[in-house]
């Protein structure tokens, strides 16, 4: 391949780092980049300390001639939408006039390129053949989440699209709230995994976890300094003894002060469709021999979509918002303690359900499904003995089957047998209701013949 290796065709290379208010980063940022031929600060307006650090190493405002550390402003608003892609574009016209010709890496103000990475980058500009300098090349990205051990897998790899780039008068930033970096022509892009960029955003804490070790090491005599060392970096890596919860145990509050629905949380993975779906919707078709059909409880309504699919009108009946709003099929806002309609169906469906509500309410949802049915109640509860019932933190009414039974034979449904066929059939009931008694009048007459006739008239 052939470079531009001699001093007269050395390419140039000015890093631009985006920031406001980043003065914990910053350091480690700079030292990264710092001996790159010339460094611009696009600041959004700091005022943590951030300004009085890049004057240290030496970085002025602009307009400046001789420096070649210099920062500008341009105030930077979060509310606006289209404020990221303004931002970048203020930055790509001062290197447009101060550096044409130039290549440009640009990095925020979070983020550390790797050891040696400026002096791989530099030397790979330079033996970049002249007829790539329009290819837009995307670095490869590390995130770090939560401490520094551990890095975001959602995918084998990250590349931070367009990054590094030869400067050219035609390129622009789309004016919104993810932009990424463009021009009028032809776009050639290409992945560059030769020099890794960290991202350090979602690891906020460790500069906090960093205060309080230097504090217990200077002010402590409960520990030793090995213990308070351990400490240390088991935090910084992850590495300090801990186990899983489960989110739902959270308080309300702490989630409600990050904006995360209870629901959400529960229902997370639960709108997929599974082969249960379709075996129990056919089961139910061929046992009930029903037209039409209610489901309460019904969740995002796996159910009642397959139940419509195979001829049975169904609807679904759910008293979660978070669902309703993300519904697969037809499902309503209700809830069985005290849902009222008009209409009843050939067959109420209560699957898994009742054991989540309290026992003052189970009458009323009891009552709801009779109100409902026409003929036949379908319930799956898991009884005490399943390995289901504490499975989930939810489950508040905890009976074994006999119990269970009582609750709808007391109110006069009747319990028929469960089809061997039917998924988890250990844990579903089935009742069906009384028929109508016909009315009848008993009557004594004389006939003809002075006899005397009894009978029944319906």
């Amino acid at each position: 391949m052939l470079g531009r290796q001699n001093d007269m065709n050395k390419e140039k290379l000015v890093v631009v780092i985006m920031g406001q208010n980043c003065k914990k980063f910053i350091p480690m940022c700079y030292e990264s980049v710092k001996d790159a031929d010339a460094i611009v600060f696009c600041d959004g307006g700091s005022n943590d300390g951030t300004i009085d650090y890049l004057k240290d190493q030496g970085f002025e405002w602009e307009p400046v001639k001789e420096n070649n550390k210099t920062m500008i402003f341009q105030h930077y608003d979060q509310i606006q939408t289209e404020m990221n892609g303004r931002q970048r574009n203020f930055y790509l016209g001062n290197i447009k006039k101060k550096y044409p010709g130039y290549w440009c890496l640009c990095v925020d103000a979070d983020e550390v390129l790797e050891d040696k990475g400026l002096k791989t980058i530099k030397e790979f500009i330079n033996l970049l053949p002249k007829e790539n300098d329009d290819i837009l090349f995307s670095p490869k990205m590390r995130h770090l989440i939560g401490d520094l051990g551990h890095e975001d897998s959602t995918q084998p790899q990250h590349f931070v699209p367009h990054r590094l780039f030869k400067i050219r008068e035609d390129l622009v930033y789309p004016e919104i709230e993810h932009p990424v970096l463009g021009h009028k022509g032809e776009i050639r892009m290409q992945n560059l995994t030769l020099a890794t960029i960290w991202h350090l955003a979602y690891a906020p804490n460790m500069w906090d976890i960093k205060k309080r070790y230097e504090c217990h090491l200077a002010k402590s005599d409960m520990h030793t300094p090995k213990y308070l060392n351990d400490w240390y970096k088991a935090h910084l890596f992850g590495m300090y003894p801990n186990t899983s919860i489960n989110p739902m145990d959270l308080p309300s509050a702490v989630l409600d002060e990050f904006n995360i629905d209870k629901d959400e949380i529960y229902f997370h993975n639960r709108n997929k469709m599974e082969p249960k779906h379709y075996q129990d919707a056919i089961d139910w078709k061929t046992f009930f021999k029903c037209k039409n059909a209610i489901l309460f409880g019904c969740g995002f309504g796996q159910r009642v979509k397959v139940l419509n699919d195979i001829g049975i009108d169904c609807i679904g009946v759910e008293k979660s918002k978070y669902v309703v709003k993300n519904t697969i099929d037809s499902v309503l806002l209700g809830d069985i303690v005290n849902y009222e309609s008009e209409t009843a169906y050939d067959l109420a469906v209560a699957y898994d359900v009742l054991e989540h509500l309290k026992y003052k309410q189970l009458d009323y949802a009891i009552t709801t499904l009779k109100n409902h049915s026409k003929k036949h109640i379908l319930v799956s509860v898991p009884f005490i003995g399943s390995k289901d019932l504490d499975a989930d933190p939810t489950h508040i009414i905890k009976e074994d089957k006999d119990w269970w039974v009582r609750q709808f034979t007391d109110r006069g449904l009747k319990l028929i047998k469960t089809p061997d066929t039917f998924l988890w059939k250990n844990q579903v009931m089935i009742f069906k209701k009384a028929d109508k008694k016909k009315s009848t009048i008993s009557v004594t007459s004389v006939n003809q013949k002075g006899g005397i006739t009894a009978g029944v008239v319906e």
